[in-house]
């Protein structure tokens, strides 16, 4: 009985250590136990081995980013738009030194003016993500001009086809308003990875981006308070004329694009790169009109009203430098700088450029338009039907300025 009772004691022992479970086993081999707060789950991120189905435990869903940008626009020509004038004694314009002229860089807007970017992504599996994107809001505008004193005058080439006097000037002011507004929408496939200590991603997606421009020209003369013979009209009168040319690009085509970067700290800081290339079909159209009427009422004169579109290839690259503090597990506070160019666009400024001998060699008077005793009166013309319909793409687009934001991920 004695050694039945031993025998039965090992082979209890025994089936106790074959029927353990692996958790109590794996807890023997080892050693005591530890708990990961959520917090350090989001920094130790698991290796993926393999190709996941799954987004893993510890890796955001859903994660979006907020940026505000303070953009400026650089414009790399300067043209003459208007200058202060003298008349001759057969009433044609001289210009003279050193008075006051009206540039284009006078009414090109040199601030940065702040816009809004989103990004919002969905991660499918732990390393490839959907991400859509908004830019945009930016809208650079600005006004100039000169003032005349009869005499001196104010003249513009691209003025003055209905005008007093037939030599095409203003007795009053020139003024210019230049205006700019950007959109951007994107959709892109973002494929992460890592090397070493540096994480690293690249894309792939489409994108549609638009520039909308208006430049204006406006001149105003005021008949002087001293009587004209029969047929001038009332005394301080003024006739206003206008040359408004509007532009429309509307960008369609596909980007790839990398970011590179590093985290130090246990993911309480990181720095990373990012650049973005696009080759698009720009869509764009101008529109171009000149015409005149008194301010007090009267039929108006149009001179010029013309355009065209066509559509051409246009390149885009976007680059900028971010770095990222971590506040809580979930969120990010963001700075950087970033930089825009687009080659190819047709900028309105540039449509004017080209409309402009048609407009210089046009003259329909307006209701009411005096000319003076012993000068010829100007031959009544409209430029040749599709003269004026140029379009100008070569235009360039550049951007930069920094930018603050949040990133949150869920």
């Amino acid at each position: 009985m004695r050694r039945r009772s031993w025998q039965d004691r090992v082979i209890a022992v025994i089936l106790a250590a074959c029927f353990a479970t692996p958790a109590n086993a794996q807890e023997s081999l080892a050693g005591p136990s530890f708990t990961v707060t959520p917090e350090d789950a989001s920094v130790l991120q698991p290796t993926v081995i393999g190709t996941p189905t799954t987004v893993a435990a510890g890796y955001s869903r859903l994660y979006a980013s907020v940026d505000v940008l303070w953009l400026a626009r650089d414009y790399p020509q300067n043209s003459l738009l208007a200058q202060t004038v003298a008349l001759d004694s057969n009433f044609k314009p001289v210009p003279l030194l050193g008075a006051p002229v009206l540039t284009l860089g006078n009414v090109s807007d040199p601030a940065a003016q702040p816009g809004l970017r989103v990004r919002l992504g969905f991660r499918i599996i732990d390393n490839t993500s959907i991400e859509l994107g908004y830019f945009g809001l930016q809208e650079w505008n600005q006004v100039a001009g000169i003032r005349a004193g009869d005499p001196p005058f104010a003249n513009s080439p691209y003025l003055g086809t209905s005008i007093i006097y037939g030599n095409k000037s203003f007795d009053t002011s020139i003024t210019g308003q230049y205006s700019s507004h950007v959109n951007s929408v994107e959709a892109n496939l973002r494929e992460s990875f890592n090397f070493g200590f540096w994480n690293a991603s690249v894309l792939g997606g489409i994108r549609y981006f638009n520039l909308s421009e208006q430049f204006t020209l406006t001149g105003f003369q005021t008949f002087p308070n001293i009587p004209f013979p029969p047929g001038a009209p009332p005394v301080n009168q003024t006739i206003v004329e206008q040359t408004r040319t509007t532009t429309s690009n509307n960008l369609f085509g596909a980007q790839i694009g990398a970011e590179v970067g590093r985290a130090w700290f246990n993911d309480r800081f990181g720095l990373a790169l990012n650049g973005k290339v696009g080759i698009f079909a720009n869509n764009a159209n101008q529109y171009t009109t000149n015409g005149a009427n008194l301010v007090t009422g009267g039929s108006p004169t149009n001179v010029l009203a013309s355009g065209r579109g066509s559509t051409d290839f246009a390149s885009l690259y976007e680059g900028g430098l971010a770095t990222t503090v971590r506040v809580t597990s979930r969120i990010k506070v963001r700075a950087g700088y970033q930089v825009l160019f687009v080659q190819g666009l047709a900028l309105a400024p540039t449509q004017l450029f080209a409309t402009g001998t048609a407009i210089q060699k046009s003259f329909v008077p307006v209701q009411g338009s005096f000319i003076p005793p012993n000068m010829a009166v100007p031959a009544t013309t409209l430029p040749v039907p599709g003269t004026a319909s140029t379009l100008t793409t070569n235009g360039n687009l550049l951007l930069h300025g920094p930018f603050v934001g949040l990133d949150v991920s869920y």
